[in-house]
């Protein structure tokens, strides 16, 4: 293959990836969707799970492919800049949107992350409220138990 092959590869490789980022976008903004639903819609979000780590890993197979290749055509893009100015600059435009869509997917996580931890931690005083009553009423009950015994002791022995 000739450079101008391998240059192509890399564009279109940053297309390939840009797209997935573009999915990857759209079901982070499901999840908080789903997780924001009240009462949250955990198996959606599950779900969304697996198909975001099914994308994440071609975006990993584009990404070593995408450094193999680079690696190979690195010297003659450097040395005859002005024969691939134009496959330089799309390729410097391609890398810029990558770029921009991967920050926006990690304030996507971030805000998901924390809407995560305050459900979690909702969930968890909920179980501790649910345990402190069921314990009270548990108590209660043994107390009303032990009281109703006693009073008929007391009766027996005053007979």
């Amino acid at each position: 293959m000739d450079n101008k092959t391998y240059v192509h590869i890399l564009t279109d490789t940053l297309f390939k990836k840009n797209f997935l980022l573009d999915k990857l976008i759209q079901i982070t903004e499901m999840q908080e969707k789903y997780i924001t639903l009240t009462p949250p819609d955990i198996d959606n979000f599950e779900s969304s799970l697996t198909d975001k780590e099914i994308i994440i890993e071609k975006i990993n197979e584009l990404d070593e492919g995408f450094e193999k290749i680079y690696e190979h055509v690195k010297e003659e893009i450097v040395s005859n800049k002005l024969n691939h100015k134009v496959a330089i600059s799309e390729l410097q435009n391609l890398i810029k949107q990558v770029t921009e869509k991967s920050a926006k997917l990690q304030t996507l996580e971030l805000k998901n992350k924390k809407s995560l931890e305050i459900f979690f931690a909702n969930k968890k005083k909920e179980i501790r409220d649910f345990k402190k009553s069921s314990e009270t009423a548990s108590s209660y009950y043994k107390n009303m138990m032990n009281q109703q015994l006693d009073e008929s002791y007391f009766l027996d022995k005053k007979k």
